[in-house]
């Protein structure tokens, strides 16, 4: 039931955002089209309104009503709670983008889509030690060891990330924070005995300065200029890798971005994804790095004519 009424909380939010001002008769005839709607049920006036008042509670989305001569339409005043806040964009988007899908299900043959990796099962348990802040108990096996290792963490935040999601955690009488990837999980539970959360901890400036999710520890801030040749630009222009990208220079054959982060493992592997098509300019050290990784990979593919 919770379910069932998110999903048309979700619709009904998805469609006055879509029309911008809509009537209720509109509205209603639109779910009773609407895939969501099995039994092609009717959409009262009250019931229409009951969900405005629980949008507005549950998503902190006002939906007002502007009134006319015989015809009264309605519109979200407060758009900022959809486009500022990044839970509620992911929720309407991924709604809208599976509504969409849905209504074409006789093309499941033409519509390509990317396998998620497994560990949304683990969900569960771990937003629920984040919303009571309670200890996790976990049962993890990393990519370094064969064995699982059983441990207890004070969640403080999930994060995605390339289709996976990953959780930020302390383990318990540990100052150091961890990532753990839920793909990687074999067993999540909520402990009985609860933390208290860092009043000074902020999941959103933690990872300010970094790209994806790897922390090592020891690489800091630092002011980064890439040169983006051939049609590369164009993608950075419209999907950023970083919310400081800064393009600072734009010619004929090339533009350079500027960025402020720190230079982990994620975002060195982001700059050699993009092969011959990105430059790092500065700063020296990180510029060393990837010449040096382009060396070590030159070696690798200049020892395949030896290979028998």
């Amino acid at each position: 039931m919770v379910d069932l009424l998110l999903r048309r909380y979700l619709w009904l939010i998805d469609t006055i955002r879509t029309a911008g001002e809509i009537s209720y008769e509109d509205i209603a005839a639109r779910w009773k089209r609407s895939v969501l709607n099995d039994d092609r049920s009717v959409l009262s006036l009250r019931t229409f309104h009951n969900h405005r008042n629980a949008i507005e509670k549950h998503f902190g989305i006002e939906i007002a009503c502007h009134r006319g001569r015989g015809r009264n339409t309605y519109y979200i005043t407060n758009r900022e709670a959809i486009e500022d806040d990044t839970l509620n964009r992911w929720m309407l988007d991924s709604f809208a983008t599976g509504n969409m899908l849905a209504k074409y299900r006789d093309l499941t043959d033409k519509i390509l889509l990317e396998d998620i990796p497994g560990g949304t099962e683990f969900l569960p348990p771990v937003l629920k030690g984040l919303h009571e802040n309670r200890l996790l108990r976990l049962i993890y096996r990393s990519y370094r060891s064969d064995t699982n290792t059983e441990t207890v963490v004070e969640p403080l935040c999930v994060k995605m990330f390339k289709r996976r999601w990953y959780l930020l955690a302390r383990k318990t009488g540990v100052q150091e924070l961890r990532i753990y990837a839920l793909d990687r999980i074999r067993k999540a539970e909520c402990c009985d005995e609860t933390f208290v959360y860092p009043a000074e901890f902020h999941p959103a400036d933690y990872f300010a300065c970094y790209y994806g999710i790897a922390t090592d520890g020891y690489s800091h801030p630092a002011t980064i200029r890439l040169k983006a040749f051939a049609e590369l630009p164009h993608y950075l222009r419209s999907l950023p890798l970083h919310a400081s990208q800064r393009e600072v220079k734009q010619t004929a054959t090339y533009s350079i971005f500027e960025y402020y982060l720190s230079p982990t493992f994620d975002f060195i592997q982001e700059l050699l994804l993009h092969g011959d098509q990105i430059e790092v300019l500065s700063p020296a050290d990180l510029r060393m790095r990837v010449a040096e990784i382009i060396r070590a990979m030159n070696i690798r593919y200049e020892n395949f004519h030896n290979m028998k």
